[in-house]
């Protein structure tokens, strides 16, 4: 739970997952305030409605999480189901409070929490749009079940819609602001860890998994591999296809290793380093294979001209070493590939 709370500061899975987490809350304090005000005052009609309330969330809910915890962030329906949050948030809310007393529903201040959940995705226009949605709705709700006519009633309505009005200024902008510099944080920790040729992790951010996975004690193969006699490429083909072969086998690579078991980084010039999180060897043995053939079935083109290329290919596990014990063995290994014909795979 302190690793997810100490996440939510700079990642949206987090804070999502935070957000899922506090609907099931208010779910089931949304069930025990609606009872305790259906044993005072019963009404079979409010408690259909509730009924039917309580069903469509916990569908909707059930949906969102197997997409939250199952999809690949970023893709569609987990877009669709974090962003739509709030909308279903929303309509939920509109529907809870007059069930649970109107104007005097003690649930009525999640609307606050879900002005700065739309915030968060819509910044200062999405929680300002957010809180003047939950003016009108309260409006609404107090000229049917209020006294308008009392003023203390009416002055109790005016405070309610400032308050709104003002989370969601106030909240927009402090989360925009958040927002910024968090977007401003990660375009340079993405600088300053991407190549920027191939889009991969460069040779610095290499080093800093291969230090974190060692001191964690973290089971993993490394495999360095270089492309074959690339020096000829360049004086024939020239740099800008040296470059477009280079951005292709890292596109290649990364299609390969399996997501989140394996990371494909950048090494440095023409080679690639990468790191497997896979205790089989066999298993290992069968994704380098396939890279390796991979690459060498793959047709490249210069001015309608195709060629191919090969790489070798060295393999090791980590049994301890420290990182630079490490990479000088499998660097070792790699260079007897070389020497053994290149295109080939050594193990250690």
């Amino acid at each position: 739970m302190r690793t997810l709370f100490k996440d939510a500061y700079h990642s949206d899975h987090a804070l999502e997952i935070i957000f899922s987490s506090l609907r099931w809350f208010f779910l089931l304090l949304s069930v025990v305030v609606f009872f305790v005000q259906y044993i005072e005052n019963p009404s079979l009609i409010k408690l259909y409605l509730f009924i039917s309330l309580v069903v469509f969330g916990l569908f909707y809910m059930g949906i969102s999480d197997y997409y939250l915890h199952k999809s690949t962030e970023g893709s569609r329906m987990y877009t669709l189901m974090t962003k739509g949050g709030p909308f279903f948030d929303f309509i939920a809310f509109s529907a809870l409070v007059p069930l649970t007393g109107g104007i005097e529903s003690p649930l009525f201040p999640l609307a606050y929490l879900i002005i700065l959940h739309v915030a968060v995705y819509w910044k200062l226009i999405g929680g300002m749009i957010a809180a003047f949605l939950f003016i009108l709705l309260y409006s609404i709700v107090f000229f049917l079940q209020g006294d308008i006519f009392s003023l203390t009633s009416f002055i109790s309505y005016i405070v309610q819609v400032v308050f709104l009005f003002l989370m969601g200024f106030i909240g927009g902008i402090i989360v925009s602001r958040e927002r910024r510099q968090h977007s401003e944080k990660n375009m340079f920790e993405k600088a300053a860890n991407q190549d920027y040729l191939t889009n991969l992790l460069n040779h610095r951010s290499f080093q800093e998994h291969l230090r974190k996975d060692l001191e964690n004690d973290k089971d993993f193969y490394i495999v360095l591999t270089d492309i074959d006699r690339f020096k000829l490429i360049n004086d024939k083909y020239g740099h800008v296809s040296g470059d477009n072969v280079l951005r292709q086998i890292g596109t290649i690579l990364q299609s390969i290793i399996p997501e989140k078991q394996g990371n494909v980084f950048r090494y440095g010039g023409e080679e690639f380093a990468i790191i497997l999180y896979n205790n089989d060897q066999e298993e290992v043995n069968k994704l380098i294979l396939e890279m390796k053939e991979s690459i060498s079935n793959h047709v490249f083109y210069c001015e309608g001209e195709a060629f191919s290329v090969t790489m070798s290919f060295g393999s090791c596990k980590q049994n301890g070493e420290n990182p630079d014990q490490l990479v000088e063995k499998v660097d070792k290994l790699l260079y007897t590939a070389k020497d053994k014909g290149r295109n080939q795979i050594v193990y250690g």
